[in-house]
């Protein structure tokens, strides 16, 4: 018997657990399908690609996508201690002031940006930001300015610039428009996760339990409360209970997949699967949305960046990141971009850019030939929605993936990434920049026309692994979880990650998740702390 059981160690799972746990009177039981062992890969930033697709990650795909000329896209999620933040960019965005406004203006009360940015500032210890009262020092995640800068990412600040991009030296300062170097979660040249941060230092705790390659398969649910979990353990089913909350912390693909499982969802879709049904909850794994990218590249007149180094240099550069934690291996390849708007007529940013000083495209998955130049546009704010499925009544048989991407109605989101596109080949064709390139690569360099851009983008789109939505808050009859987290019509049960987000943010989610899981714990201790029945 737990006080609390939390499915998923990752983003949030993990601060869930350090808070939770702080109490030692507390018993908590944190659950992870991950092994123990965490790659060298994920401390070293240069390295984070090279964890794609293998044994820490999920490897997921999407279902054939109608607006994608039904591709079957890689959506990779974190599966280790940590989660997709053990796995991800590192790039720290918080997203708008009216991102969360609107969160607000949809039944969230207390969701509002006031009232987020406390939670952002607690989780923070920013390196550069001091006596700010946007930013914080002394949280447990490090944030900080890049600690390696390529050449040439100076080379594109400047040519953006000529191009009429204002400048911007804090995405989360007052405005996030303009082009800049991003701050990330790196500590002393390595990767600063909520596994590093906030798991990791209280693991000998006696009041926490922490259980690996634990593969959840249900909720126990009696007379309309949420009692535990059962999972599997090295194939043997095991059942844990919660006597106080079970809290899911799985991700936007693996918490409304669990409940699912569980029988808490639309009633007729689990009945023709022959699931049973135990709580009749319509919105669950509905309301997803993710950031939809696009790149073009260009050849480079010479060897640049991480990608143009030699075996030999990229071997003198791993040597000196494992001994100084310095160089080309501490940064995360993406240190400079922006926030921009498609036109004047937006109010604010609804493009993210990044520049790449690589011709890798495609996850990393394309390896180029030669050097070159990435230039990455991401949608911000799609429009289009899809859905979480269950694919069998199997437990261990991955969902049914369906983002839906570019299928809006009026055709907004197709539009809207044409014109990156096209601001983005308006910074390469701006000197500096320019006389470093020696042309825009196939597939994209004969597509001219709006009609042809867009038909590369459909070809070409990759998700920016931002997943969330399919356990909205809100209050609406497709709310999963109300503005406490709390699953709708159901005790003892609550969901902290980027599910709940009722929409997505304009930015990178790791660090509002993370947001999310501060305000969970502060909810769930207020509602808690004081009667916890110890048995």
């Amino acid at each position: 018997m737990h006080d609390y059981v939390i499915v998923g160690a990752g983003s949030a799972g993990c601060v869930l657990a350090n808070l939770l746990s702080a109490d030692p009177d507390c018993r908590v039981l944190l659950l992870e399908a991950g092994g123990e062992e965490l790659p060298p890969a994920e401390r070293m930033p240069a390295a984070w690609s090279t964890m794609l697709n293998t044994e820490v990650d999920w490897s997921y795909h999407t279902v054939p996508q109608a607006g994608a000329m039904k591709r079957r896209l890689f959506w990779p999620r974190g599966k280790m201690l940590g989660g997709s933040g053990s796995i991800n960019c590192m790039t720290y965005i918080r997203g708008l002031p009216s991102d969360f406004d609107h969160w607000c203006s949809l039944g969230n009360s207390g969701w509002g940006w006031k009232e987020v940015l406390p939670f952002f500032v607690k989780s923070e210890h920013n390196e550069r930001f001091k006596n700010d009262p946007l930013h914080g020092q002394g949280g447990p995640i490090t944030v900080s300015d890049p600690f390696y800068v390529d050449p040439t990412d100076q080379l594109y600040l400047k040519a953006a610039l000529a191009s009429g991009f204002p400048h911007n030296s804090d995405f989360n300062g007052a405005t996030q428009e303009g082009v800049g170097l991003f701050q990330q979660t790196i500590k002393d040249g390595a990767r600063s996760s909520s596994f590093s941060a906030y798991l990791k230092p209280v693991m000998s705790r006696p009041n926490l339990t922490i259980v690996n390659r634990a593969m959840c398969t249900r909720i126990v649910v009696k007379n309309g409360r949420a009692t535990g979990i059962e999972y599997l353990h090295f194939g043997k089913p095991v059942t844990v209970h919660a006597s106080t909350e079970v809290i899911l912390s799985a991700g936007a693909i693996n918490t409304p997949h669990l409940m699912l499982m569980s029988g808490i969802g639309p009633a007729e879709e689990l009945r023709k699967l022959g699931v049973h049904l135990v709580h009749d909850l319509p919105g669950v794994g509905k309301n997803l949305q993710d950031h939809l990218a696009i790149g073009v590249t260009f050849d480079a007149t010479e060897e640049i960046g991480l990608a143009g180094m030699s075996q030999e240099e990229v071997g003198k550069a791993i040597q000196d990141w494992q001994t100084h934690h310095r160089g080309p291996m501490s940064s995360n390849g993406s240190t400079s971009g922006g926030h921009i708007r498609s036109d004047a007529s937006v109010s604010e940013p609804d493009l993210q850019v990044y520049f790449l000083a690589t011709g890798d495209r495609d996850h990393c998955r394309y390896l180029s030939t030669g050097s070159g130049i990435t230039f990455l546009i991401n949608l911000q704010r799609p429009k289009s929605q899809g859905e979480i499925r269950l694919h069998s009544a199997d437990p261990l048989s991955h969902p049914v993936i369906d983002p839906q991407y570019l299928t809006d109605s009026e055709g907004t989101d197709l539009s809207t990434l044409v014109k990156g596109v096209r601001l983005n080949r308006q910074i390469a064709a701006t000197e500096p920049l320019t006389s470093l390139l020696t042309g825009e690569i196939a597939l994209s360099a004969d597509c001219k026309t709006d009609a042809e851009i867009g038909a590369y983008i459909r070809r070409h789109c990759q998700t920016l692994y931002h997943p969330c939505g399919t356990c909205s808050m809100g209050t609406h009859s497709l709310a999963v979880v109300d503005p406490e987290l709390k699953v709708r019509g159901l005790a003892g049960l609550r969901v902290a990650d980027a599910s709940v987000f009722p929409r997505i943010i304009s930015g990178n989610l790791n660090a509002t998740t993370v947001m999310v899981a501060e305000r969970a714990a502060a909810m769930v201790l207020s509602d808690h702390s004081p009667i916890l029945t110890k048995s």
